[in-house]
Protein backbone atom coordinates (compact mmCIF):
# COMPACT_ATOMS: atom_id res chain seq x y z
CA UNK A 1 0.00 0.00 0.00
CA UNK A 2 1.53 3.39 -1.06
CA UNK A 3 0.44 6.77 -0.12
CA UNK A 4 0.13 9.43 -2.05
CA UNK A 5 1.21 12.58 -1.17
CA UNK A 6 0.18 15.53 -3.40
CA UNK A 7 2.00 19.19 -2.79
CA UNK A 8 -0.73 22.35 -1.79
CA UNK A 9 1.54 25.90 -1.86
CA UNK A 10 4.63 27.01 -1.82
CA UNK A 11 8.07 25.57 -0.04
CA UNK A 12 9.89 28.10 2.62
CA UNK A 13 12.76 28.11 -0.31
CA UNK A 14 10.55 29.01 -3.24
CA UNK A 15 8.73 31.70 -1.10
CA UNK A 16 12.13 33.08 -0.19
CA UNK A 17 13.81 32.64 -3.79
CA UNK A 18 10.38 35.11 -5.18
CA UNK A 19 10.64 37.62 -1.91
CA UNK A 20 14.91 38.18 -2.81
CA UNK A 21 13.53 38.36 -6.21
CA UNK A 22 11.08 41.28 -5.68
CA UNK A 23 13.90 42.88 -3.21
CA UNK A 24 16.12 42.90 -6.40
CA UNK A 25 13.26 44.47 -8.92
CA UNK A 26 12.59 46.82 -6.13
CA UNK A 27 16.63 47.86 -5.49
CA UNK A 28 17.06 48.21 -9.68
CA UNK A 29 13.32 50.30 -9.84
CA UNK A 30 13.22 52.65 -6.73
CA UNK A 31 16.47 55.26 -8.13
CA UNK A 32 14.97 55.04 -11.58
CA UNK A 33 11.52 55.71 -10.35
CA UNK A 34 12.76 58.43 -7.95
CA UNK A 35 14.91 60.45 -10.61
CA UNK A 36 11.84 60.44 -12.74
CA UNK A 37 9.91 61.61 -9.80
CA UNK A 38 12.44 64.62 -9.35
CA UNK A 39 12.38 65.43 -13.11
CA UNK A 40 9.10 65.61 -13.18
CA UNK A 41 8.72 67.77 -10.62
CA UNK A 42 11.36 70.24 -11.52
CA UNK A 43 9.40 70.22 -14.89
CA UNK A 44 5.97 72.18 -12.81
CA UNK A 45 8.43 73.97 -10.91
CA UNK A 46 9.39 75.70 -14.69
CA UNK A 47 5.73 76.03 -15.31
CA UNK A 48 4.80 77.35 -12.36
CA UNK A 49 7.70 80.37 -12.81
CA UNK A 50 6.96 80.96 -16.30
CA UNK A 51 3.37 81.05 -15.33
CA UNK A 52 4.54 83.46 -12.99
CA UNK A 53 6.72 85.58 -15.63
CA UNK A 54 3.63 85.83 -17.44
CA UNK A 55 1.49 87.20 -15.14
CA UNK A 56 3.88 89.97 -14.33
CA UNK A 57 4.37 90.68 -17.31
CA UNK A 58 0.45 91.50 -18.06
CA UNK A 59 0.63 92.89 -14.49
CA UNK A 60 3.20 95.57 -15.30
CA UNK A 61 1.86 96.61 -18.69
CA UNK A 62 -1.10 97.17 -16.46
CA UNK A 63 0.65 98.90 -13.90
CA UNK A 64 3.79 100.44 -15.43
CA UNK A 65 5.57 98.19 -12.68
CA UNK A 66 5.75 94.93 -11.52
CA UNK A 67 4.00 93.85 -8.45
CA UNK A 68 6.13 93.62 -5.31
CA UNK A 69 3.67 90.20 -4.40
CA UNK A 70 2.60 86.79 -6.47
CA UNK A 71 -1.13 85.19 -5.93
CA UNK A 72 -0.45 81.57 -4.88
CA UNK A 73 -3.81 81.08 -7.26
CA UNK A 74 -1.17 82.23 -10.09
CA UNK A 75 1.74 79.23 -9.69
CA UNK A 76 0.18 76.98 -7.22
CA UNK A 77 -0.55 72.78 -8.26
CA UNK A 78 -1.31 70.64 -5.40
CA UNK A 79 1.54 68.22 -6.53
CA UNK A 80 4.50 71.15 -6.88
CA UNK A 81 6.96 70.41 -4.00
CA UNK A 82 8.83 73.85 -4.47
CA UNK A 83 8.27 76.83 -2.97
CA UNK A 84 8.06 80.06 -5.21
CA UNK A 85 9.28 83.84 -4.18
CA UNK A 86 9.42 86.81 -5.83
CA UNK A 87 12.12 89.79 -5.18
CA UNK A 88 10.72 92.82 -7.22
CA UNK A 89 12.24 96.58 -7.57
CA UNK A 90 9.71 98.25 -10.02
CA UNK A 91 11.45 97.55 -13.35
CA UNK A 92 12.70 94.10 -12.41
CA UNK A 93 12.23 90.75 -10.85
CA UNK A 94 13.58 87.78 -10.22
CA UNK A 95 11.76 84.47 -9.54
CA UNK A 96 13.05 81.59 -7.66
CA UNK A 97 11.62 78.30 -7.16
CA UNK A 98 13.10 76.43 -4.05
CA UNK A 99 12.40 72.90 -3.66
CA UNK A 100 10.64 71.18 -0.75
CA UNK A 101 11.00 68.01 1.39
CA UNK A 102 12.54 65.05 -0.72
CA UNK A 103 13.15 67.29 -3.78
CA UNK A 104 15.69 69.35 -1.74
CA UNK A 105 17.98 66.54 -2.66
CA UNK A 106 17.58 67.01 -6.30
CA UNK A 107 20.77 68.29 -8.26
CA UNK A 108 19.68 71.33 -9.94
CA UNK A 109 18.47 73.11 -6.42
CA UNK A 110 16.80 76.64 -6.27
CA UNK A 111 15.74 77.32 -10.48
CA UNK A 112 15.58 81.04 -10.96
CA UNK A 113 14.05 82.97 -13.73
CA UNK A 114 14.85 86.92 -14.20
CA UNK A 115 12.50 89.72 -15.80
CA UNK A 116 15.10 89.57 -18.54
CA UNK A 117 14.68 85.98 -19.25
CA UNK A 118 17.75 84.75 -17.62
CA UNK A 119 17.49 81.18 -16.23
CA UNK A 120 19.70 79.96 -13.19
CA UNK A 121 20.03 76.97 -11.34
CA UNK A 122 22.24 75.36 -8.71
CA UNK A 123 23.53 72.37 -10.77
CA UNK A 124 23.99 72.38 -14.81
CA UNK A 125 21.56 75.29 -16.14
CA UNK A 126 21.30 73.96 -19.27
CA UNK A 127 20.54 70.17 -18.74
CA UNK A 128 18.45 71.74 -15.57
CA UNK A 129 16.30 74.36 -17.22
CA UNK A 130 16.23 71.74 -21.41
CA UNK A 131 15.01 68.76 -19.42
Amino acid sequence: MTLSRSQHGFSLLELICVMAIIGLFTAFAMPVYQTAQARSQRQLAKVALMKSAQWLEQAATSQGSYPDTLPEAVWRTAELRYRLSISSQGQSYLLTATPLGAQSADTCGALTLSHAGQRVAQGDVSSCWSK
